[in-house]
């Protein structure tokens, strides 16, 4: 009876020392699955960081461009033109335009070196900055036209929020909408809404090439829609065409862009809006037409 007693102690200790041997096993399991988990987590995290900084395509002193000018190329189009005005930039092949959009910005004439083009992306705007040299900084006492051209991450239906220094905004062009209807339609109900426009939209110009920033809202109870962009494009004989500008909630998804022609002159502004293709069966499109004023 001692015997079995002392054989039945034996195995109820090795069962328990089994069991919680499984356990440590099964704990240590999931703290390195977890420790797992965090590194990839950071990992991930680290990637998106690294993905919202921007990349310089070009930069320096001199540029064929000798007052302050910005341009914006979201599609292989315009961005054949902005390869007119700076050499060596890489191919469009090179360049995913549905993740990304590109920036130039050209300080203008300066009356010595040590100036330079600042383009940084955050917070979902793209900050655009004259940087001046020091006061007693020794600087080549010759003419500059500094120039930065930057590739900034930016997914294909957000649109481009510039923020600009005084150097550029000092010389910008406004022009106020005096009149502006807009509509959009689609859907497989065949829905269709018009509504008023209102706002205003800064032009910076460069010999046969021009930036619009549009500020436009809906007016009255449609208040909340939005069209706010940056579209650049040719101005030829004071006929613009613009290859794209972002929809905003002018339009119910998905919403696809449009394409801006019109004319500038003698202090007026007159542009219509026509959607590209739509690339969803029964999709929803915008156009529209407005007519502004210069005020600036």
């Amino acid at each position: 009876m001692k015997t079995f007693k002392i054989l039945l102690l034996f195995v109820i200790s090795f069962s328990l020392i089994g069991c919680a041997s499984a356990q440590i096993k099964k704990r240590n399991t999931t703290e390195k699955s977890k420790n797992t988990n965090v590194k990839t987590n950071n990992k991930t995290a680290n990637n998106k960081l690294m993905s919202v900084e921007t990349k310089s395509l070009a930069e320096g002193a001199y540029s064929k461009v000798e007052e302050p000018f910005v341009f914006v190329a979201r599609e292989q189009e315009t961005y054949a033109q902005l390869q007119s005005i700076v050499e060596n930039l890489p191919s469009a092949s090179e360049i995913d335009f549905s993740k990304s959009a590109v920036v130039a910005a050209f300080a203008g004439t300066k009356n010595s070196g040590g100036y330079s083009v600042s383009i940084k992306n955050s917070a979902g705007k793209v900050f655009i900055e004259m940087i001046n040299p020091p006061k007693d900084a020794m600087v080549t006492q010759v003419i500059t036209t500094p120039f930065n051209v930057a590739l900034i991450p930016l997914e294909e239906n957000n649109p481009v929020n510039l923020e600009l220094s005084a150097n550029w905004k000092n010389v910008m062009q406004t022009y106020k909408i005096a009149s502006g209807t807009f509509e959009y339609s689609g859907g497989i109900a065949g829905m269709r809404k018009e509504f008023g426009a209102e706002g205003a939209i800064s032009i910076l110009s460069f010999g046969n090439y021009a930036t619009l920033v549009f500020n436009l809202a809906g007016k009255g109870a449609n208040k909340n829609m939005k069209l706010a962009d940056t579209a650049s494009g040719s101005v030829k004989g004071g006929k613009i065409e613009l290859a794209r500008l972002g929809a905003g909630n002018f339009s119910e998804n998905p919403k696809p862009p449009l394409k801006v022609s019109g004319t500038m002159t003698n202090g007026k502004l007159s542009l219509a809006f026509e959607p590209f293709p739509s690339r969803v069966a029964d999709g929803f499109q915008a156009r529209g037409k407005i007519e502004a004023v210069k005020t600036k």
